[in-house]
């Protein structure tokens, strides 16, 4: 049997993945006729506009626009990339992807993550087992529930060397967990748990399969607190969010994300409410995370530990957030707390009182302080700093409001800071996105498309949170023209029916002329192929086809007789307008006392009456 391609497996992907089912997952939907309804996840709406067509596979959202097939929904909702959707809905299926259709490595990735996921599973067991008691009062001891730590998959590696050697040595090669980062080579060859004695939290890549491990000690005297998977094909800690897969719902939905350093930091978040939290791997902020992060469209809020450590690493973690276009408040916690103690001692309620309070990019570069006698940067070199990151943003819009706050801040005058920001960029030049000559941004030139808020905007009198380019309203489409066209789009009989008929001029639209004119030429409907290529490109198509359904047995004779039905409402309902127009213009004649036109415009009058109540034909010029 011939192998088969990756274009056929992704078709099987397709045709195994229940749309409807994999949608509704994640929005109620009600069906109402032939399709399904819900509120768009996508953007705020009290009415469902949100239509999900099982017969077509498809969705779309007349509010927003946004639409596609099952790959796409999952891709927008989850912000991951294709073949990652691809992944996730053929791992879902049951289906194995082909290895032409994937790169190189993937094989050895999948061997990879097999082998997390089965020491995900043996650390899981023996954190319920006997062995796991240690850690389970541990944790208990700190105030996590059952609830919470089964949510983050929370394990114990026994304290023995070879636990998870001897375990899953039957299953894998050894040569597999030590590239997995498992276990660790001896000089005679022999291999021993690189994870002993510590509470496990599996680290998830975006397709929510296991990539690696931080690892705990519960132990006072033992260093390092913490431990961590090393660098694999699966495992980039500069590259993966803890807590991203099981926060990513919420942030869609609160516009906003919390990033703290620790992955006890985000489970304590999500127990208390914050289920929008995620941290970094043991790293800084890199700019492959604040990429990820970036997709969502979200503020970004840091909450970092309240000592000399926290104070830097959210310093540092300013540039790459400021780079991939976010906005960015600041959270340092008091005491030398950091997120998990502090609401352990001082409760949820005391953290909402705080974060509500967090500075912009400008107040914590201003106010952040060290713990060391002399270490604190000087004002000259707080604003040196500040001025640094304005270079960093690309819209204009925000990097003017951030102008304007960091004048309020440090005190000074907006064109001083301007005049440094020129200074530092020298003879580069930037302009409307960031590569002109309007480095603060003064021309007031719009912002990109899809870009989180300005920053500061939330404290800035009269400055909404988000900005959007203005458009021309769309097209007022009539609705019988619209039904026609649908069917144009996917019935022979129909599109054979409006080519007799004059094509094109068929429609006064003339966005449906443009949007059906090839098809109307070639005297077809489009093929399989072409809907879906159609679809992807054409938000109108996707909307035709959306609120269209497919009958069931239509045959090409009672498509053209359903398309005549259509052209000859199309053809009444133009005439109507005629005579309407005509009416005004006769009482507008006899106002005038003007005999000479009265007589044509009652002739013309007569002429429409006759056509509309004597003829069944289309009438449609």
């Amino acid at each position: 049997m011939a192998a088969r391609s990756a274009e056929e497996a992704k078709e099987e992907v397709r045709a195994a993945s229940d749309i409807v089912q994999i949608v509704g997952e994640r929005v109620p939907l009600r069906r109402m006729g032939r399709a399904w309804k819900g509120l768009c996840p996508f953007h705020s709406e009290k009415t469902p506009s949100f239509t999900v067509n099982s017969e077509r596979q498809m969705w779309h959202c007349f509010g927003c626009n946004r639409g596609g097939d099952v790959f796409s929904f999952l891709m927008e909702i989850d912000k991951v990339t294709f073949p990652e959707a691809l992944t996730v809905l053929a791992e879902r299926a049951g289906i194995e992807l082909p290895a032409s259709g994937r790169g190189a490595g993937d094989g050895k990735r999948d061997r990879l993550y097999q082998a997390n996921a089965l020491a995900n599973d043996f650390f899981r067991a023996s954190f319920r087992s006997p062995a796991g008691a240690k850690a389970r009062a541990y944790l208990a001891g700190r105030g996590f529930d059952e609830a919470i730590l089964d949510r983050f998959q929370v394990g114990w590696a026994p304290e023995g060397w070879d636990s998870l050697s001897m375990a899953l040595g039957k299953l894998l090669p050894p040569t597999v967990l030590e590239e997995a980062g498992l276990v660790l080579r001896r000089g005679d060859g022999t291999h021993y748990d690189r994870f002993r004695g510590r509470v496990t939290f599996p680290i998830e890549a975006a397709a929510g399969r296991v990539a690696g491990f931080g690892a705990r000690s519960i132990a006072p005297e033992e260093s390092p607190k913490y431990i961590n998977s090393p660098e694999s094909p699966v495992y980039r800690k500069g590259g993966l969010l803890f807590g991203l897969p099981l926060a990513r719902a919420e942030i869609r939905d609160r516009k906003r994300i919390i990033v703290a350093e620790g992955y006890l930091d985000v489970m304590r978040l999500r127990a208390a409410g914050y289920p929008n939290a995620v941290s970094t791997c043991g790293t800084a902020l890199t700019t492959e995370q604040a990429r990820a992060l970036a997709r969502f469209e979200a503020e970004v809020l840091l909450v970092y530990d309240g000592d000399d450590a926290g104070v830097r690493a959210a310093d540092r973690a300013l540039e790459p957030l400021l780079l991939a276009g976010l906005a960015v408040r600041v959270l340092i916690l008091p005491d030398g707390e950091d997120p998990d103690s502090f609401i352990a001692k001082r409760g949820a309620a005391a953290f909402e009182d705080l974060q509500k309070a967090a500075g912009d990019v400008a107040a914590f570069l201003a106010s952040a302080a060290l713990a060391g006698e002399g270490a604190n940067p000087s004002p000259e070199a707080r604003v040196k700093r500040y001025v640094e990151l304005l270079g960093k943003v690309d819209d204009p819009i925000r990097r003017r409001l951030m102008l304007r706050r960091g004048s309020a801040a440090f005190g000074l005058e907006e064109e001083v800071l301007l005049e440094a920001l020129s200074k530092r960029r020298g003879s580069r030049r930037f302009s409307g996105g960031g590569r002109g000559s309007d480095p603060a941004g003064l021309s007031g030139a719009q912002a990109r498309p899809g870009q989180a808020g300005p920053q500061g905007a939330a404290s800035s009198p009269g400055v909404a949170s988000g900005h959007q380019e203005a458009q021309e309203s769309p097209e007022v489409l009539d609705p019988i023209e619209r039904e026609l066209a649908a069917r144009c789009l996917t019935e022979e009989g129909a599109i054979t029916e409006v080519v007799a008929n004059g094509g094109v001029n068929c429609f006064h639209s003339s966005t449906l002329q443009a949007l059906l004119r090839s098809w109307l030429q070639m005297a077809r409907a489009p093929l399989p192929d072409e809907i879906r290529a159609l679809t992807d490109m054409e938000p109108l198509a996707r909307a035709l086809l959306a609120e269209h359904s497919v009958e069931e047995g239509r045959t090409d004779e009672m498509s053209r007789r359903g398309a005549q039905e259509l052209l000859t409402r199309l053809g009444e309902r133009r005439l109507r307008a005629s005579i309407h127009e005509l009416d005004q213009a006769i009482r507008q004649a006899e106002r005038a006392h003007d005999s000479g036109s009265l007589d044509r415009l009652v002739a013309e009058r007569r002429d429409l009456a006759s056509k509309l109540h004597g003829s069944s034909h289309p009438a449609v010029s």
